[in-house]
């Protein structure tokens, strides 16, 4: 945390989830993933009882897969949003953060799951129809 030069402060929270085989987060197929988010939090200064805050957060994904079913597939990206909201002081600052990181987080989820995830689903599936499509598609003798 910082002070800015508008009377306020700055807050960066740093969020890392690591998803490899051999991590904590350790999930299904992935040889190597990890989640690594920035937050940046600009706090004006307080007016009456409600405070100017602004997000900025980047999300940086990074996923590896490598077995018999699948073979090997690498996907990474990032994604940067900011939103700004007019809030209460009553609940204190940290809160308020807190929330705002939270809700950033999942609409960053859901954002990298339709875009990244849907996108990569739809052009691998046109490259490489599952075998279920493809048997569809053989006619009839």
């Amino acid at each position: 945390m910082w002070e800015d030069e508008n009377e306020g402060f700055v807050a960066c929270f740093l969020i890392k989830k690591d998803g490899s085989k051999t991590g904590q987060g350790r999930r299904g197929y992935l040889e190597e993933g990890a989640w690594d988010a920035i937050h940046v939090i600009e706090v004006g200064p307080e007016e009456e009882e409600n405070t100017n805050y602004r997000l900025t957060s980047t999300v940086m994904l990074t996923l590896t897969t490598n077995n018999e079913s699948s073979g090997t597939f690498s996907l990474s990206g990032s994604i940067r949003r900011q939103m700004s909201m007019k809030l209460s002081v009553a609940d204190g600052h940290l809160c308020n953060m807190g929330r705002m990181i939270e809700e950033m987080e999942s609409k960053l989820r859901n954002s990298l799951d339709q875009v990244y995830f849907g996108k990569t689903r739809e052009m691998v599936c046109t490259l490489r129809p599952p075998s279920e499509v493809v048997q569809l598609r053989i006619p009839e003798s």
